[in-house]
């Protein structure tokens, strides 16, 4: 008797000990770029900074941060094996308007894609046709609503690059007639750069305004509930305000 006792004991502590375990969550990013990933092997960055709010604002979820090109997220999503979140997306990117395939948070941040061109050759943004003809630096795997259209109709000439950094370089050295960069991009890099900035010019009107995200698969939803919940009360934080504003 005193064994069974002792057996159901240790089965009650070893079960509040587990309800009380922080589970780990996987946090996927394909933006290897300034300032939402500064470092692939430390993650250091603002989507970083982000996950380090939210680990810090609950403790039932441990998330963290892995860099994944977009093909092998794309692999991960089409198959169905998608285990993990999607930091800094949008609905439109994953072809869920709808908001019907995924869970999805509130946003994490507002962002631009601005259309940049050298400053001794600005070109004057009003759509995706008046690109036409055009050699336009893109990041390789990305989509750009209505860009990725033509340049399939081959009225426009795609120059992929590996990341928005080189389509700067591109610009300067004149082998493209202009880049979609995205607002967070181009002010961390103009901060850090200073010298850089009048080289370019930036188009009045911009390609594209969004909300930053976050995907989380149909099997988690008492994830995107906690996140959710953080981020209502993060709009009047001076904290989180000021880590947003760090990159800027």
């Amino acid at each position: 008797m005193h064994k069974i006792c002792s057996a159901l004991l240790l089965m009650v502590c070893l079960c509040w000990q587990n309800s009380g375990a922080v589970e780990m969550v996987k946090v996927y990013s394909y933006h290897l770029k300034q300032p939402l990933i500064l470092d692939q092997i430390t993650g250091r960055g603002l989507y970083n900074d982000m996950l380090s709010y939210l680990n810090k604002q609950n403790t039932a979820y441990r998330f963290e941060l892995i860099y994944l090109p977009r093909r092998r997220l794309d692999l991960l999503v089409n198959s169905g094996n998608l285990d993990g979140l999607v930091i800094g997306v949008n609905p439109v990117w994953f072809n869920d308007k709808e908001e019907q395939k995924f869970l999805w948070t509130l946003p994490v941040m507002n962002d631009i894609d601005d259309v940049v061109s050298s400053k001794n050759h600005p070109f004057e943004f009003t759509g995706a046709k008046s690109m036409t003809g055009l050699r336009i630096g893109l990041v390789l795997g990305y989509y750009y609503y209505g860009i990725n259209e033509l340049i399939a109709e081959r009225k426009i000439q795609r120059d992929d690059a590996s990341s928005e950094e080189h389509s700067f370089r591109k610009l300067m050295a004149g082998r493209i007639d202009a880049a979609i960069v995205s607002r967070s991009n181009y002010d961390y890099e103009m901060k850090n750069h200073p010298d850089l900035k009048d080289q370019f010019y930036i188009s009045k009107k911009p390609h594209d305004q969004y909300d930053r995200q976050i995907l989380v698969p149909l099997n988690m939803p008492k994830v995107q509930q906690q996140i959710n919940v953080i981020l209502r009360n993060a709009v009047n934080d001076p904290i989180w305000q000021k880590l947003i504003n760090a990159y800027r």
